[in-house]
């Protein structure tokens, strides 16, 4: 149901002016005529103005009331609303606040974790020990496998050497923790002239040990006399789980397009293809940076 508001000054102005009719009526003239018979055959033409005007002040106090209620309940429906906007905004500031602290918590809590060898299973609420007192290392069979990979931001170039192209490439371990890596790194440069140069890099260091989720960033440089405009990775070889358990062979192209900065893994013929082209190109001067 709709019912408008109206302001107060109305009905008191109403009131008013009725009041001040009905006192009119009744101090001139006669009301009523008791020649007839019956209430409302005695009343004047005067005593049913008066009539009328009583039963519309009376109308107009109804109104009023109803006017007043109304107007208290949009009063109360603000406030509420005002309220509940106020404790939502309260609400999501705590929520987002506890949301940053927990996050921040656990990383801290990761890193601390992975220094001394042990590892965080939140979905089982424990704590993995990754190797005993003694450095026996401890097997976990139903691990997931670790998925060694360089992601499509996983090159980049730095700031231009006055005589060298430096850039840095970085692997993550998926899944799990992954180490004992004897993987051949082969780069091949594919320059804007065409010439192609090509170079045996040793990324990975000895003992080096990634932990589920984390990377590694190596790098290489070259010299800047000439632009490749891609930059190919060969990785071929094996790494094993943590423990030792495990190992997995790998034999995976990447492609670095030098003008979109993106990485890509390559397949199929074209996988083929570098491939003959990285046993054909000449040695490079490609060195690794420390």
């Amino acid at each position: 149901m709709i019912f408008i508001i109206l302001p107060n000054i109305i009905f008191v102005i109403l009131i008013g002016i009725s009041t001040a009719y009905l006192t009119f009526l009744t101090t001139k003239g006669g009301l009523t005529n008791n020649k007839f018979k019956g209430v409302w055959k005695r009343l004047t033409i005067r005593g049913k103005y008066v009539f009328f005007t009583l039963l519309s002040f009376l109308l107009i106090l109804i109104g009023q009331e109803l006017n007043t209620k109304a107007l208290s309940n949009q009063k109360d429906l603000l406030l509420k609303k005002e309220r509940l906007e106020r404790d939502y905004t309260i609400t999501a500031g705590i929520k987002k606040g506890v949301e940053s602290t927990s996050k921040d918590l656990f990383e801290a809590l990761s890193k601390a974790f992975a220094q001394q060898e042990l590892s965080l299973d939140t979905l089982k609420n424990n704590i993995i020990v990754l190797k005993d007192s003694v450095k026996n290392t401890v097997n976990y069979y139903n691990e997931a496998d670790p998925v060694l990979i360089i992601d499509e931001n996983g090159v980049f170039k730095e700031e231009n050497h006055e005589l060298l192209n430096n850039y840095k490439i970085r692997f993550n371990s998926y899944d799990a923790g992954s180490t004992n890596f004897n993987i051949n790194c082969l780069v091949l440069l594919n320059f804007e002239d065409e010439s192609l140069s090509v170079a045996r890099i040793n990324f990975f260091p000895k003992n080096l040990r990634l932990y589920r989720q984390s990377s590694w960033i190596s790098g290489f440089k070259f010299d800047n006399s000439k632009t490749a405009k891609s930059i190919y990775f060969l990785l071929i070889g094996r790494y094993s789980t943590i423990d030792g358990a495990k190992w997995f062979k790998i034999n995976d192209l990447y492609m670095f397009d030098s003008y979109k900065e993106e990485v890509s893994l390559i397949t199929n013929s074209e996988k083929s293809r570098i491939v003959k082209l990285i046993e054909l190109a000449p040695d490079s001067k490609l060195t690794e940076i420390e």
